[in-house]
């Protein structure tokens, strides 16, 4: 009876312990050892990108496939893959005599996957450091280049691209993966790590309260800010009346002038506000009155009660006054209408005598 081949299901999923068990009793029951090797290759894949722990994986199984079973170009191929599966050199040295012809032939066959063994066997993090649960998702060509989707839990989310890529190009080399006689993993097209974590909200029926456990945490562990402290009110009563008028200087935003032009037209109304008046009104209430000290200041508009009242007489006139040359033009002027009207007066009268004698 021909024995069950195992799926790419079982050999990405399945525990360590279970999968050393079915590994050990396919290869007694059919003897095939070029695609139990190719079993455990697809094994070191998986060690290699996950973070689950595959370390010397079936070392027994591997070392009597290699000691004793029957040579072929596929064991040649992927023997040096498993060097680390044999701790004597003794028993290594036998293994390359049996499969190879010379030393030239195993350095050959080495160096094609010499890219491969420097990633395949690179360290993974821990467990305990992963920050949630990823997987590695791929795209492959198969053998007549029909793309098909393949994904592999427990990913190692700090893989690097080109780990990745040099396992995942060792895992297209194995010809143990078919799908209706179909051959897969032929070409790899993309791969890509997501994150898949799972965050339990109910079990069994109970809310489970972690995020608000965990906001109660962020704003216990929040530094504590105190608000910032005002300034006292200074006392300007104490101030010399220069000293006053010298902090209202020191005061104004750059480029400013103190002029008292205003103090002088003003009058007895102006004369009663106090240099400390003034000054109480140029000092910062607060903090963010620097900011205010520092914006280009607006002209300030007087107020009705700050302009003087002055006594309005209806016959005021309100016109600019001429000038001397002005009332000089306006004169002559004046004198030459004067004159056209004493000629025009004697022309007629000359034409009304004419009339008469006619």
């Amino acid at each position: 009876m021909q024995t069950k081949s195992l799926s790419q299901i079982t050999l990405f999923t399945m525990g360590r312990a279970n999968l050393e068990k079915r590994l050990s009793k396919f290869y007694e029951d059919s003897s095939d050892a070029d695609s139990t090797l190719q079993y455990l290759v697809a094994v070191l894949v998986r060690q290699c990108l996950c973070i689950s722990d595959f370390s010397d994986f079936c070392g027994d199984l591997v070392r009597e496939i290699l000691l004793f079973a029957e040579p072929s170009d596929v064991l040649r191929k992927l023997a040096p893959l498993f060097r680390a599966s044999f701790k004597s050199g003794k028993e290594w040295e036998t293994v390359t005599r049996r499969l190879y012809k010379n030393k030239n032939e195993y350095h050959r066959y080495n160096n094609r996957v010499s890219d491969n063994k420097k990633y395949l066997f690179s360290a993974t993090t821990p467990p305990e450091k992963m920050d949630g649960q990823y997987k590695i998702v791929s795209t492959f060509e198969d053998a007549v280049g029909k793309i098909h989707t393949w994904s592999l839990r427990d990913a190692d989310s700090e893989s690097s691209g080109m780990k990745i890529d040099a396992a995942l190009e060792l895992l297209s080399s194995l010809t143990i993966f078919e799908k209706d006689g179909i051959r897969r993993f032929v070409k790899l097209e993309n791969s890509d790590i997501f994150n898949c974590t799972r965050y339990p909200k109910v079990r069994h029926g109970v809310v489970l309260e972690t995020s608000a456990q965990n906001s109660i945490d962020i704003v216990a562990e929040a530094p504590s800010q105190t608000p910032a402290q005002q300034p006292a009110a200074f006392d300007f009563s104490n101030l010399s009346d220069a000293e006053k008028l010298a902090l209202v200087k020191m005061l104004l935003p750059e480029g400013m002038v103190l002029s008292d032009a205003r103090m002088t037209e003003l009058g007895d109304e102006a004369k009663t506000e106090s240099p400390a008046t003034v000054a109480q009104k140029a000092e910062p209430n607060s903090a963010g009155s620097t900011s205010a000290v520092k914006e280009k200041p607006k002209a300030e508009s007087k107020k009705p009660a700050e302009i003087p009242v002055h006594k309005k007489n209806s016959y005021s006139n309100y016109q600019k006054p001429k000038s001397e040359k002005q009332r000089k033009r306006e004169e002559k002027d004046e004198l030459m209408m004067k004159r056209e009207k004493g000629k025009g007066g004697v022309g007629k009268k000359k034409d009304r005598k004419r009339n008469r004698r006619k």
